[in-house]
């Protein structure tokens, strides 16, 4: 199988939709079954059911705008690893206060029998508040 950059960028760009739109039904179909998400400070979570019962709250009630700038692939065969910077503005629909943050992430993608990229392994790293 021949590594396919293009792919992947399309998959780089449902994911930002997913989050932007708060489509969960799209986050969970770019996650492979048994993904694991490595989120800082904080236990991994393993496999896709579990991740989308972590994640999907965070969602409940808040608008996401999500950037990623700077991204790199690179791989071969079956997967590909991903690392970029990314920013995220969360506000909360009723009002509240707004939340931003900002780092880097890595991502393990593995192309799968069904013939589409998914997330293996996302692992998180926010910078440091300045």
């Amino acid at each position: 199988m021949k590594l396919e950059l293009k792919a992947i960028r399309l998959q780089r760009q449902n994911w930002i939709d997913a989050v932007n739109s708060g489509n969960m039904e799209a986050v969970r179909e770019l996650l492979s079954k048994d993904a694991m998400w490595i989120p800082l400070g904080m236990p991994a979570i393993n496999g896709r059911d579990q991740i989308m019962d972590w994640i999907t709250p965070s969602f409940d009630g808040f608008n996401h705008v999500f950037k990623i700038e700077n991204y790199y692939v690179k791989g071969a065969g079956n997967w590909a690893v991903e690392h970029a910077d990314f920013f995220q503005k969360i506000t909360p629909d009723e009002g509240g206060e707004v939340t931003e943050h900002q780092g880097k992430y890595l991502v393990i993608w593995r192309w799968e029998s069904n013939n589409v990229w998914r997330i293996e392994r996302y692992v998180d790293n926010s910078d440091a508040p300045q």
